[in-house]
């Protein structure tokens, strides 16, 4: 049986408005705090997410655990909401 998936457009932007969401929600919560060390700080938030979405899957690959706090799905959220705002981060650099 082949794993293949299809985008749906529709889909992509249910996830990618809520990602927005929580994103300006989190902004308001931290006072813009992810802005205040630049790409460098951003990247470093990146491989965090990256590093804990590794473990994740391993975990539950390999020894079939959920995490205790932060699911999978949460991790890729965060992941895409740090990559939204390194792009803000380069827009910003740039006169945007």
């Amino acid at each position: 049986m082949e794993n293949y998936h299809t985008l749906d457009e529709q889909h992509l932007k249910s996830i990618t408005e809520e990602v927005i969401q929580v994103l300006l929600k989190k902004n308001e919560d931290y006072g813009g705090a992810s802005f205040d060390l630049g790409l460098n700080g951003n990247m470093v938030h990146l491989w965090d997410k990256v590093k804990r979405y590794k473990t994740l899957i391993e975990k539950k690959l390999c020894q079939g655990e959920a995490p205790n706090f932060e699911s999978i799905q949460d991790t890729l959220r965060d992941i895409i909401g740090y990559a939204l705002i390194g792009l803000v981060i380069l827009d910003s650099e740039n006169g945007k």
